[in-house]
């Protein structure tokens, strides 16, 4: 009789350990949807994150050439397109043969324009020149030359080697519509009484045209 109740323990017993074990199994697979979930949210994450760099990316470049458009305008503006007025500036040299010209620079309205020194004779041989040729906004406008001149001897042979050394500005008017043409002029002042320091002297000529191609073609011709 008690061998009877042992195996009807044991086959009881037997038979609740693969349902106990399945119990387990199943309790331990809700745990997958929740990771799937978060893997889902990651990439939803990163591919926002990837689509607002692209934006960014996209705005800086909108931002970059919309900057580039106003340079670009800028210039245009204050150098070509929209300036209503021309400006030529000529040098003349008209000093005797006791001055000989080493050295010429200018300026207009500050900035550089033109530089040049007498190596291998080229402001001896040319006693006109045009400095500058460009487009003006309509307005005042300021031209600044320094000359340096060497004495070369002729009846005051004293002088040979002396260098004389001129400064000179002009305010300018430059209408719209018009060219303007500044004649900048170094000529010799006074007569035989007047010392060779006080002869080199800077004299301005200013004539207005109507802004055309055939003005501008004349304004442009020297005298040499």
């Amino acid at each position: 009789m008690n061998l009877n109740k042992r195996g009807l323990l044991l086959a009881v017993v037997l038979t609740v350990m693969p349902f106990s074990a399945m119990g387990q199994d199943s309790e331990a697979q809700p745990a997958s949807p929740a990771a799937s979930s978060d893997d889902q949210k990651t990439g939803s994450y990163q591919i926002q994150l990837r689509q607002l760099e692209e934006r960014v990316a996209d705005l800086k470049e909108k931002i970059f050439n919309s900057k580039s458009r106003l340079v670009l305008l800028k210039e245009q503006i204050l150098h070509n397109v929209i300036a209503e007025a021309k400006g030529v500036i000529m040098h003349r040299n008209r000093m005797g043969a006791g001055f000989s010209l080493e050295q010429v620079l200018y300026h207009l309205d500050g900035n550089k324009i033109y530089f040049q020194d007498n190596k291998n004779g080229v402001l001896d041989e040319q006693r006109e020149f045009e400095v500058f040729n460009g487009n003006l906004l309509p307005g005042n406008h300021l031209v600044s030359v320094e000359m340096v001149y060497r004495g070369s001897g002729g009846l005051f042979s004293y002088v040979d080697g002396y260098r004389f050394k001129i400064s000179s500005s002009y305010t300018f008017y430059a209408s719209k519509g018009r060219i303007v043409k500044v004649s900048v002029v170094g000529h010799e002042r006074g007569g035989l009484t007047t010392s060779m320091e006080d002869k080199p002297y800077v004299s301005y000529e200013v004539e207005q045209f109507r802004y055309n191609k055939e003005n501008l073609s004349k304004v442009t011709k020297t005298e040499n």
